[in-house]
């Protein structure tokens, strides 16, 4: 599986992007290519696609794994405990054989993929942490195969290695476990690229595959029918939705001549589209290629773990041939050098380092979530936690996405109730969305609303209506043929006027109310020190009328998904936080160092970003960067101690003061610390409970009587 059109190949196992180092394998006599070895595996074991599959895989590898280290922990535990005193030797020697039987497949399963790693990182000639887990897990299993072997009383360690290897795959399950979701995501959206498409031929019209489509090709696109490929109309007009895409607000206008995006759905009239691009050429695709191009980089956590590995795996390594070589030249104690080496390589494995930020970023995860907010893994709260720029797109972020009536003016002699019932009764059969808000609002009201004898919509005009034989006409004020306003009552909003046989009957004025806690959430993002900016595809007075009620200083408009993607990388994107729920908020989402939208959001949006809000209430925003703030404190303190307390365990390994059963106790407690660290996360914001219905769209609308 791969992209050639744009050199970026995708593991057939997750869908992710691969990296230089991915891996390829033959599976059902078909060779394809993988991001890592695990996904490969995967494939081949469980046949189960992407990270459910990952994870269901080391599940069941870590369920079995820790149920034989349990048997094996029992008996080294007698062992160490003198219960064997006394026992016939030939017990004894079936328990030592049973340690063996049970460490044998849990190296198999859990330690051969570090030592498999460990050699090609070697051959490369760089060092990473799974080079110290191998040496250590295999170095005790090896110690321990020996003495069973060669030894008539064997100094047996199984338990030490397969402790290793079960405590750093609890931190790989973790990982894997929170970023399940994150590869189905892109399958979803492909696959909601592929449709059906009625093209337009000399014998008729009829229906074919969308990828079957070629440039030049006409289609006949009908009223709620999404567009297969980028094209302009030829004939028809209509109003289409473009927010997912381009951001704009409303409905735009298409006449013949227009350009219309695939990926959008037609308004409420037949259109005739002449086709100008199809597959990974259209505008839709290439913000999906963006999103994914995206999907390569790394975390600073990642990057900084690897930076310090290279120095401290070199290290411990040459600390353990150092120990092994004194004591057994200097001190002429060849039994206490190699217990004394292989105890700094017990004592080294980064199980607590494996935790450390796994284990932080479970108990956050699970804490965001009962506040009411998905994040994806732990690196996302990372990026969060030291995010400096907050940037919001406004049509359905900040703003509920869809018109609502927010006040109305009746003519001399109409009462507003009247004037809002005739509007909705002429707007009834209407598929606009300006008429459907006001029958909304209608029925909110709980006004009786009728279905007029005959209807006319004229797109881009207005809606013409036979109601109780009145003539009535709901648009513009041109349509409606009264004079327009000098002055709207609020500024930015749509006016739409009502007429009776061209008696003005009154006005209504509809706009995009802002979200519940809009305001109180840019206050508090900008109280935590973070810079917030308003960054929208609709126009600069929309732009500015939002960021007026919210209190958004910084505002840029007309913005395109390719102005909004360097946008943020131009602020420094690892410092950028991007809350969007559009199509072409996409790039930028992923782009930032931590993308969020809403549970409603478009099927990109929502695979792009990191964080996803459940419901609308954005003060769940400043809520969670505390978390993220906190959660970093705590990972940073795992780290801090497993280092240290991992210096300290080898320094006494090193003087051959710690038995290697000793050092596993040590790695034991420092893991256990770690888990209890992190679990204070669990009373985070204890007294705040998530709200995950929308809360008010906003003030009810005014109804004013003429003057």
């Amino acid at each position: 599986m791969g992209d050639s059109g744009h050199n970026l190949h995708l593991c057939d196992h997750c869908g992710l992007p691969i990296a230089a180092s991915g891996h390829q394998g033959q599976v059902a006599g078909v060779w394809q290519r993988f991001c890592c070895y695990g996904c490969y595996l995967c494939q081949r074991i469980i046949g189960e696609r992407g990270e459910s599959g990952l994870t269901s895989w080391l599940l069941a590898q870590l369920g079995l794994s820790w149920f034989f280290s349990m048997d094996i922990m029992m008996i080294s535990v007698a062992r160490y405990t003198g219960g064997f005193e006394g026992v016939d030797p030939r017990t004894v020697r079936f328990f030592e054989w049973a340690e063996f039987g049970l460490a044998v497949p849990i190296v198999a399963m859990l330690g051969l993929p570090y030592l498999w790693r460990s050699l090609k990182s070697l051959l490369r000639g760089s060092v990473n942490a799974d080079v110290l887990i191998a040496m250590g897990a295999l170095a005790s299993f090896g110690y321990s195969t020996w003495q069973l072997f060669t030894q008539d009383k064997p100094t047996l360690y199984f338990d030490s290695g397969t402790m290793i290897l079960v405590l750093v795959n609890l931190g790989r399950y973790l990982e894997a476990a929170a970023r399940r979701k994150t590869s189905s995501g892109i399958r979803d959206l492909t696959a909601a690229e592929m449709g059906h498409a009625r093209l337009k031929t000399d014998h008729g019209i009829r229906e074919v595959a969308a990828d079957s489509l070629q440039v030049n090709d006409v289609i006949a696109v009908e009223p709620g029918a999404m567009l297969p490929a980028d094209g302009v109309v030829i004939r028809g007009r209509s109003s289409i939705p473009e927010a997912l895409l381009t951001g704009e607000g409303r409905p735009v206008p298409k006449g013949v001549g227009d350009s219309v995006l695939a990926g959008t759905t037609n308004g409420d009239s037949p259109l005739e589209v002449r086709v100008t691009a199809v597959g990974q050429d259209t505008v839709r695709s290439r913000i999906v290629q963006l999103t994914r191009q995206a999907l390569l980089r790394r975390t600073r956590f990642e990057s900084a773990v690897d930076h310090v590995s290279r120095v401290f795996v070199p290290v411990v390594m040459l600390l353990a041939a150092g120990t092994w070589g004194w004591w057994h030249f200097m001190a002429d104690d060849p039994a206490k050098a190699a217990l004394s080496a292989l105890s700094v390589l017990v004592v080294a494995c980064p199980c607590a380092l494996g935790l450390a930020v796994p284990m932080a970023s479970a108990v956050a995860l699970g804490r965001a979530a009962q506040l009411g907010v998905l994040i994806r893994d732990g690196s996302v709260l990372e990026s969060l936690g030291r995010v400096k720029h907050f940037i919001f797109d406004k049509t359905g972020t900040l703003t509920q996405g869809q018109p609502s009536v927010r006040t109305l003016e009746a003519a001399e002699g109409v009462q507003p109730a009247q004037l809002l019932r005739t509007a909705a009764s002429a707007e009834a059969p209407s598929e606009h969305w300006l008429g459907k808000a006001i029958v909304r609002e209608a029925k909110v009201r709980g006004l009786a609303v009728a279905l007029p004898a005959e209807f006319k919509a004229l797109p881009g005009q207005g809606v013409e209506a036979l109601l109780d034989g009145r003539s009535l006409r709901v648009g513009s004020a041109a349509f409606c043929g009264v004079p327009e306003r000098t002055q709207d009552p609020l500024d930015g909003a749509t006016e739409i006027c009502v007429s009776d046989g061209g008696r003005l009957l009154g006005r209504l004025w509809l706009e995009d109310a802002l979200k519940p806690g809009a305001r109180q959430a840019v206050r508090e993002l900008t109280d935590l020190g973070l810079e917030v900016r308003l960054v929208t595809g609709d126009s600069e007075a929309a732009g500015q009328r939002v960021a007026r009620e919210t209190g958004i200083l910084s505002v840029q408009a007309r913005q395109r998904p390719q102005e909004k993607l360097e946008i943020v990388q131009n602020l420094g994107a690892p410092w950028v936080a991007m809350t969007g729920d559009g199509l072409n908020d996409g790039p930028a989402l992923m782009a930032a160092g931590v993308g969020i939208t809403f549970s409603d959001a478009s099927g990109l949006a929502r695979l792009a970003a990191g964080m996803t809000l459940l419901g609308s209430d954005l003060t769940r925003l400043p809520l969670t960067v505390r978390l993220a703030r906190r959660t970093l404190v705590v990972m940073w303190l795992n780290l801090f101690w497993a280092f240290g307390y991992n210096a300290a365990a080898v320094a006494l390994a090193v003087m051959g003061r710690l038995a290697p059963q000793w050092a596993a106790l040590a790695m034991l407690i420092s893991s256990l610390f770690v888990v209890g660290n992190s679990w204070r996360l669990r009373d985070f914001e204890r007294n705040v409970s998530p709200q995950l219905e929308p809360g008010p769209a906003g003030p009810a609308p005014t109804l004013e009587a003429g003057r």
